[in-house]
C-alpha cells in the first residue's frame, strides 16, 4: 500500500494511519520530506523552510557552506537542511511514528535485478509512456513541452503527436553557431509539421549569476536554484499558459541518466559480463587511451562507496597526501574545495561530511553506474519539485516522464551493454519506441554547447561585482574570504571549475539574500 501511495502521488506528503502508528512518506524519488520534534510533538512538512519560518530557526551555516562545493556529490550531502534542527528523509526512506511517540526511518524501495531478456522491458517502457501520456491529454487541456533539440524532448512530442494530442512547443535559441540544438529542433518540428515559439537563448535570459532579485512568486526554495540558467526560459513558459489551472508542461529530464552510459559504465560492464571482462577491460583501455596496467587497475577495484568517498573528502581538504590518480570509472569524481572558504568552514564542513557520509546507508546501489544514475535522478527529482513549488502556484504542472518510478524501474533492470550502440544514440529508448518516433532523432551524435553563454555571462557578472564582493552576505557571515575571492576572479583566465564555483557561489549568496528578507517579513 505505501508503495502504492508513493507511485501514484507527485507532489507533497501522505500520511497513513494504522492501530499502533503513523506512516509518513511523499513521492518515491522526492527527498523533501522534512520533520522536528518540537515541545515533544513531531511537526512535519515537504519544505524544511516552512517548518523553519513556523519555528522561527536560524539558517544553518555549516550547511551553507557545504553548498559552496560544485563537486560535492549530490548524495548524501546536497539533501541535508539548510535550516538548524530540522530533518530530511532519506532517499527511499519513509517515517514511522509509534504510538509510543517512537521514531524510525524505513526503506521501502530496492533497486531491481538485471534481467536476461530486454525485448518485453522494451514493450512496457513503451506501454508505460504511451500510459502516462494519454491519461494526461484525458486530464489537461492545456499540454505543453520543451523542444529542446535533443532526443528525450523529442521523444515525449513524438509520442504526445502519435495520441493526437494538441500540443505547444517552446525552445531556447543556441548560444553559438556551432550549436546544432536550434537546427535539431526545426528539423524535428517540420516532420511534425508542428510550429514552435522560440525564446531568447539561455545565455541572455539565463539568472545563474543574479544574485539580487526574487525568486517568482516570492517563493523561497528549500535550497539554491542549481537550474538558474534556465530560469528565464522557465518563465517565459509559464508566463505564455492561457489557462495555467489547466496546463501541464513536459520536459525531457531523466532520459540521459536512465538512456546515456554513466561515466564507470566500463567498470559496470566487465562485472555483469564477466566471460568478456578481458576482452571489454582492453577496449576500455584502448579508446580512453589509458595504459592497460593503469586501466585495467580501475577496473578491478572495488573499494566500497564510503571509503571511496571518505578519501575523496580528505584528500580534498589535506587530510590524506596519497598520490592517487583520478579515474572517471570512481564512484564520483574528485571534491575540490574553494580556495575562499574560510579556515573556521572548512574545518567545520570537514566534520559535518564526515559526520553524515558516517551515517548514511551506503551507496544507492552496489553496482556504480546504476548509483550514479539513480543518484542523478534524485537531483532531476528535486529539480521538478522545485519547479513544481515555484511556477506550481499559478496552477502550472510540470512533468518529467521519464521520472516516472515505472520508467525507472524498467530500465534499471536492463544491462549495462544496451546502452551502447555505434550507430544509436540511446539505443534503449529507441528500441522502446520504435515505430512512435523517428530514427533520425537517435542518430544525432553529440549535444549542444551552451559553454558560450556561461563564459560570457560570467565575465559580466564578475566585472559587475567586483566592487561589491565585501558587502556579500556570505562575506559577512565570515564563510567567504573576500580578498582570496577577489583575488581569483581578477585573474585573465577563466577556467571551468572556477566559473562553476562562482556560478554555485552566485546561488548560494541569493537563496541566502532571500532566505534573510523572508525570515525578517515573517517576524514583523
Amino acid at each position: 500500500m505505501i508503495v502504492e501511495l508513493q507511485e501514484n502521488i507527485s507532489l507533497g506528503i501522505f500520511v497513513l494511519v494504522t492501530e499502533e502508528s503513523l506512516f509518513i512518506g511523499g513521492p518515491l524519488l522526492d527527498t523533501s520530506l522534512s520533520w522536528i520534534i518540537s515541545n515533544d510533538e513531531l511537526i512535519v512538512s515537504d519544505s524544511s523552510t516552512d517548518i523553519a519560518l513556523f519555528l522561527n530557526l536560524p539558517i544553518s551555516k555549516t550547511i551553507l557552506a557545504l553548498n559552496l562545493i560544485h563537486s560535492l556529490p549530490y548524495y548524501p550531502f546536497q539533501t541535508l537542511s539548510l535550516w538548524e534542527s530540522v530533518n530530511t528523509i532519506q532517499p527511499f526512506h519513509i517515517l514511522k511514528y509509534s504510538a509510543y511517540k517512537k521514531l524510525e526511518a524505513i526503506q521501502v524501495w530496492n533497486p531491481p535485478t538485471l534481467v536476461k531478456e530486454v525485448e518485453p522491458i522494451y514493450l512496457k517502457i513503451r506501454e508505460r509512456l504511451l500510459k502516462i501520456l494519454s491519461q494526461n491529454i484525458v486530464d489537461y487541456s492545456e499540454l505543453s513541452a520543451d523542444l529542446s533539440g535533443g532526443v528525450d524532448s523529442a521523444t515525449i512530442i513524438y509520442i504526445l503527436k502519435a495520441l493526437h494530442a494538441d500540443i505547444k512547443l517552446y525552445h531556447a535559441e543556441a548560444d553559438s553557431k556551432w550549436n546544432s540544438d536550434s537546427k535539431w529542433a526545426k528539423l524535428i518540428s517540420n516532420d511534425l509539421n508542428t510550429s514552435f515559439t522560440a525564446f531568447p537563448s539561455l545565455g541572455s535570459s539565463g539568472r545563474n549569476f543574479k544574485i539580487d532579485i526574487e525568486y517568482s512568486n516570492s517563493a523561497l526554495p528549500d535550497s539554491p536554484l542549481l537550474w538558474a540558467d534556465t530560469e528565464g526560459y522557465v518563465e517565459s513558459i509559464a508566463e505564455s499558459a492561457v489557462n495555467p489551472a489547466q496546463t501541464t508542461h513536459f520536459t525531457g529530464l531523466g532520459g540521459d541518466e536512465l538512456f546515456t552510459p554513466m561515466p564507470s559504465n566500463a567498470w559496470s560492464l566487465v562485472r555483469q559480463n564477466k566471460l568478456r571482462s578481458v576482452d571489454l577491460g582492453l577496449r576500455y583501455c584502448l579508446i580512453s587511451r589509458t595504459p592497460i596496467s593503469i586501466g585495467i587497475s580501475e577496473l578491478i577495484n572495488n573499494v566500497s562507496f564510503k571509503e571511496a568517498l571518505q578519501l575523496e573528502i580528505d584528500r580534498a581538504f589535506g587530510y590524506d597526501k596519497t598520490p592517487i590518480r583520478d579515474s572517471t570509472l570512481n564512484w564520483c569524481g574528485p571534491v575540490i574545495i574553494p580556495n575562499w572558504l574560510t579556515e573556521p568552514y572548512r574545518k567545520s564542513s570537514y566534520k559535518m561530511l564526515t559526520s553524515t557520509l558516517h551515517d548514511a546507508m551506503g551507496a544507492l546501489d552496489s553496482d556504480r553506474s546504476r548509483h550514479q544514475i539513480i543518484e542523478s535522478l534524485l537531483f532531476q527529482r528535486r529539480l521538478v519539485n522545485q519547479l513544481n513549488k515555484i511556477y506550481g502556484i499559478n496552477g502550472i504542472a510540470w512533468q518529467a516522464p521519464f521520472l516516472d518510478i515505472e520508467i525507472i524501474n524498467y530500465s534499471l533492470s536492463i544491462p549495462a551493454r544496451y546502452k551502447q550502440d555505434h550507430n544509436l544514440t540511446k539505443p534503449i529508448l529507441y528500441n522502446a519506441t520504435k515505430g512512435l518516433v523517428s530514427k533520425n532523432i537517435f542518430t544525432r551524435g553529440f549535444k549542444g554547447d551552451y559553454s558560450t553563454g556561461l563564459y560570457k555571462s560570467y565575465k559580466e557578472a564578475i566585472k559587475g561585482y567586483s566592487q561589491q564582493i565585501r558587502k556579500f552576505k556570505l562575506v559577512e557571515w565570515g564563510i567567504i574570504d573576500a580578498d582570496i575571492l577577489i583575488s581569483e576572479l581578477s585573474m585573465p583566465t577563466a577556467l571551468h571549475s572556477r566559473v562553476e564555483s562562482f556560478e554555485r557561489l552566485a546561488a548560494v549568496e541569493r537563496w541566502l539574500r532571500v532566505a534573510i528578507k523572508k525570515i525578517e517579513t515573517f517576524n514583523e
